[in-house]
């Protein structure tokens, strides 16, 4: 058997972490994966600047390297994925499952503690996400008491070997990338996007920290600017060289000027953009409530490949 060790992440592991998901990546195609490096590179820069992530963040190696990866976002959600070269290893996912529920039993959550997104799951729950097709995950999870929830996320690609057309924009507007004279106003873009599922602590700090991550393209960082100078949609593409494949996380419009195609614009040129750079496949995702999201992905040739359902469990002291 197999002897894995287990430890918290530190700020020098970011590489290993990101070459862990391409790997991961790399093995599951033509399939979807948990993470792709950008996923990680956004997940932990969400993470307040400052915050000690060795509570939060846990690696599991072995002999050839990073074996599993578990974050655990308080109060109760958490994502983990296990090498697929090693399919489940139902001991390394036990081992991975109970550091979690550890975590979860220490937090006590109050009124309000639950972020808007996860409020359907409960305050007595830690909960994860499953891709819809991962039937051992499913059998796994289900065999420790978590149980489904009907909420979910679509994940959607799209085929970049086809054209990407040109996107239309309103006079006057115009796309370009974001650069350091635009930290402060974007990042009050997306506080301003994201409003309306809640108040979002994104900030400066923050938005400078994942500016600094390996796998970032500042020309990839898009934002959609009006006449007058004014950032109005944005979205950042990921771009994983190694697989060729781009993924977006996250895409954002100002509720004022939501309805008028400039999510649609944006993600057009993100599109162009990732087909530049050598990039056969794209991804997005958003959650199943969000209907304005959806009809925009559809209109720009995605096409849902995945549902990713919540699976949660009550938990004790």
């Amino acid at each position: 058997m197999d002897h894995y060790l287990s430890r918290p992440y530190e700020n020098r592991d970011m590489a290993t972490l990101l070459r862990f998901a391409s790997e991961a990546t790399a093995v599951r195609l033509p399939g979807l994966t948990y993470w792709n490096p950008g996923d990680v590179a956004w997940q932990l820069g969400m993470f307040p600047p400052g915050a000690d992530l060795s509570g939060h963040v846990r690696m599991w190696e072995g002999a050839s390297g990073v074996v599993a990866l578990a974050i655990f976002e308080p109060p109760l959600h958490f994502a983990f994925d296990l090498h697929p070269r090693l399919g489940l290893d139902t001991s390394l996912a036990d081992d991975v499952l109970s550091w979690v529920e550890q975590r979860r039993r220490g937090i006590v959550v109050g009124g309000g503690a639950v972020p808007v997104a996860y409020q359907m799951l409960g305050e007595s729950t830690p909960s994860t996400e499953v891709l819809e097709s991962d039937a051992a995950r499913i059998s796994f999870l289900e065999i420790r008491g978590y149980v489904r929830v009907e909420r979910h996320s679509v994940r959607y690609s799209r085929d970049l070997d086809e054209p990407v057309g040109l996107a239309a924009l309103p006079k006057g507007m115009r796309f370009r990338h974001v650069t350091d004279d635009d930290i402060e106003a974007r990042a009050e873009l997306h506080r301003d996007a994201w409003s309306v599922w809640g108040a979002s602590s994104f900030s400066e700090s923050r938005y400078r920290r994942l500016r600094a991550n390996p796998v970032y393209d500042q020309t990839l960082d898009i934002v959609l600017e009006s006449a007058d100078g004014n950032l109005l949609s944005y979205c950042i593409c990921w771009f994983d060289r190694e697989n060729g494949i781009g993924h977006f996380e996250p895409v954002g419009t100002r509720p004022a000027f939501a309805g008028q195609g400039l999510g649609r614009a944006l993600v057009m040129e993100g599109l162009r953009r990732l087909k530049e750079r050598g990039a056969h496949t794209a991804l997005i995702g958003t959650a199943s409530v969000n209907e304005p999201a959806l009809r925009t992905y559809a209109a720009c040739g995605f096409k849902l490949v995945e549902r990713q359902y919540y699976y949660s469990r009550l938990i004790g002291p």
